[in-house]
């Protein structure tokens, strides 16, 4: 029964509804499928008012902390991964159920497009495994490796355009003891040798991965079929991939050595990253990719295609190969029958039947097995000799750009060195074009981090080296420019010199205070600082035009051409009152008011004894406060003294 429809999602009720809510975002709308990990559901964010995808972790998976742990990690680096053929992670959380949030695809996986199609030719192929290609480069340059590429991984969008899906999560779930069989049995087809040896995976075993995948798509079959899981993984620990050709002629004879290269049982001898298949990919397919026909899924009436690893698909692989070759083979008893009265050219026939006989006995039986040397580095010319002198001819299979290589060696052959090949045999070379001419972009204004991201992947690959200097006008991490300027014309792989922006130059504030104004100002102007002095009375710093404080900190750093605000001292705010008595009254206000002091003037008549008058006028007869007593600045001075105006105002 499903729960109402503004139900939400109860942890622990068993299977998630049609109609529940989970996290408090996601309606379930639709239960897509389930696999050994999970069950996927179409559900609709009702905060973001669009449809997605919700893969809800199994039961037995949610109750180790460990792999909750890891899945959490994984996921998050999963989301991490931005590029067009990665399916988005938008979102993760645990209900009890742990679930992921990614993009909706409508379109069918890869196994799909198999099932329906039986196989894809190789513009088709193309179409699917390049981009692949590139999407795995992207994750690999982000330190994520896949783990688990397979068809049933890889979404066929609208328009054709595959989508990875799962990063991360079979790392997950191999680091936990709950790991679900089928995991394994799913995966096991497109399992590197060293994985099955029980190495830590590389991006070389995605790249694995990836060859397996593209001589399925080539074929329609299995890569190496047996009759277990365990049997399958032992086949691709021992042994090589067959070439797609043995079983789809139309195959191209280069893409036999891609799909070889990519699936080296050793590591080592693999491309050096996927960018580099993904080129050589493109190379095999000179027409470049078309886009991929995805029919209708097949209903119960349609007609419905052999499975690649039946039997009756491997007669037709083994017709197919031999093609005109055994028609013509039957087509010339039948001429003979016609012509009996024709002995000389029976004879002829014969003949050269046996001639051919031969030849072919003489070169795959009795001519001497060679061992083919080590062209890498090789010139042409030098090739041509060192393949002659054993009875080989060299084959130029392609040319291709490269980073180092001088222009005309050889990067690439096959077979490989050591390789036992009859006298006769032919030998394929790669041959380099020297490092490709590009146009350097503008990074300018952009920053560090995706400067560099885009000046050493392809088609540019630049060496590049960052220097950095101080800038008032360019933010920290910003490039400011880059040598050779954009838009010259340059060989890809060569050096390129980044300048980038460490901001605003940082300095320290001196410390200043007690100084005098002259070392003080002296000393902020060689730190890069600005001074701005104004003035106050200072108890603690008494002596003219010392530095009483700094608004800005001493060990500070900030911004060079900061300003600081330097106050320098006037001089004492408390002193002692100094002895005016005696002086002319405008003297004495004047002496006052140069310390601050404000003076106040009372008049008065000059005592009198007996007929005369005593004292002068215009003197200071008495003050207040006394000399010596201490005063501070702006404090009021009381002065006294004679005036004959105020005797006549005595009468």
């Amino acid at each position: 029964m499903n729960p109402a429809p503004d139900t939400e999602f109860v942890a622990g009720a068993g299977p998630i509804a049609v109609g529940a809510l989970l996290g408090g975002r996601y309606r379930m709308t639709a239960r897509i499928g389930a696999g050994g990990m999970a069950t996927i559901y179409r559900a609709h964010d009702e905060s973001l008012d669009r449809n997605v995808a919700v893969k809800v972790l199994h039961p037995h998976l949610a109750h180790d902390p460990s792999f909750l742990a890891r899945f959490r990690t994984e996921a998050r680096n999963a989301a991490s991964l931005l590029h067009p053929c990665i399916v988005n992670v938008f979102d993760q959380g645990v209900a009890e159920l742990p679930y992921i949030v990614m993009e909706l695809v409508d379109g069918p996986s890869v196994r799909e497009l198999l099932d329906r199609r039986g196989r894809l030719p190789p513009a088709e192929m193309l179409a699917i495994a390049g981009p692949v290609c590139d999407a795995l480069a992207r994750a690999h340059a982000n330190n994520v490796v896949h783990r688990d590429i397979k068809p049933e991984n890889i979404l066929v969008a609208a328009g054709g355009t595959p989508k990875v899906a799962d990063f991360g999560i079979a790392r997950a779930a191999a680091a936990t003891s709950h790991t679900a069989t089928g995991t394994l049995i799913g995966s096991v087809h497109y399992m590197a040798p060293e994985i099955v040896d029980g190495h830590e995976a590389t991006d070389r075993t995605d790249q694995y991965a990836v060859g397996v995948l593209i001589f399925e798509l080539l074929t329609g079959r299995k890569s190496l079929p047996a009759d277990s899981p365990m049997a399958v993984a032992v086949r691709h620990a021992r042994e090589p991939v067959p070439p797609p050709s043995r079983y789809v002629t139309d195959v191209p004879r280069p893409l036999d050595r891609v799909v070889a290269k990519a699936t080296a049982v050793q590591p080592a001898k693999r491309y050096p990253d996927m960018a580099a298949l993904a080129t050589a990919l493109r190379e095999a397919v000179p027409g470049g990719p078309s886009p991929v026909t995805v029919p209708a899924a097949a209903d119960a009436d349609d007609t419905v295609v052999i499975p690649a690893s039946s039997p009756a698909t491997e007669a037709t692989a083994v017709t197919t190969t031999t093609g005109g070759g055994a028609a013509g083979a039957v087509a010339a008893p039948g001429r003979r029958r016609r012509r009996p009265r024709r002995p000389f050219l029976l004879l002829v026939a014969l003949l050269l039947v046996a001639a051919a006989t031969a030849a072919g006995v003489w070169n795959w039986v009795l001519a001497p097995v060679q061992h083919v040397p080590d062209l890498g580095g090789a010139t042409k010319a030098a090739v041509d000799d060192t393949l002659a002198a054993q009875g080989m001819t060299a084959e130029l299979e392609a040319r291709r750009y490269h980073l180092s290589a001088p222009a005309g060696t050889v990067l690439d052959q096959s077979p490989d060195p050591g390789s036992p090949l009859r006298r006769g045999g032919v030998v394929a070379v790669v041959v380099s074009r020297g490092p490709a001419s590009v146009s350097v972009p503008d990074v300018v204004s952009g920053t560090r981090r995706q400067a560099v991201e885009l000046l050493s992947a392809a088609p540019y690959a630049f060496e590049v080296e960052v220097r950095e200097r101080f800038s008032d006008t360019v933010a920290t991490g910003r490039v400011i420019a880059a040598s050779p300027d954009a838009g010259t014309t340059v060989d890809a792989g060569g050096n390129l010199a980044l300048t980038v922006s460490k901001g605003i130059e940082q300095v320290e504030v001196p410390k200043i205070r007690g100084l005098p104004r002259d070392e003080a100002v002296t000393a902020l102007r060689k730190a890069k600082l600005r001074a701005s002095v104004t003035q106050a009375y200072s108890d603690r710093f008494p002596e003219l035009g010392t530095v009483v404080r700094q608004d800005v900190r001493a060990g500070r750093t900030v911004d060079k051409d900061t300003s600081v605000a330097v106050t320098v001292s006037l001089g004492p705010l408390h002193f002692a009152m100094p002895d005016v008595n005696g002086q002319p009254i405008g003297q004495a206000q004047a002496d006052l008011a140069a310390l601050t002091l404000r003076a106040t003037i009372t008049e008065q008549p000059r005592p009198q004894i007996g007929p005369f008058r005593r004292g002068d006028f215009g003197l200071v007869e008495a003050q207040v406060p006394e000399a010596g007593a201490t005063v501070r600045r702006e404090d009021r001075v009381d002065l006294y003294t004679f005036s004959q105006a105020a005797e006549e105002a005595e009468g």
